[in-house]
């Protein structure tokens, strides 16, 4: 009868589950994470040197507040 036609849905579905969870696991894993949080140095440490690079501080004014940070 049509007990194979229900096996094939119940394979399509199950690969179809299977791939969404599988794709929110990978976009879960590769969502970028706070770096920030764990360091909170770090975002500081990021917009000094940014600001160096843009030229509204010096490198000693730069290395001043690196110190400062520490």
């Amino acid at each position: 009868g049509t007990h194979w036609v229900w096996a094939v849905l119940m394979a399509v579905m199950a690969v179809i589950v299977i791939g969404f969870l599988a794709t929110l696991l990978w976009l879960v894993a590769r969502r970028p994470s706070d770096h920030a949080a764990v360091h909170p140095t770090h975002g500081a440490r990021e917009i000094l040197a940014e600001r160096m690079a843009r030229g509204d501080i010096t490198p000693e004014e730069y290395q001043e507040r690196l110190r400062a940070l520490s």
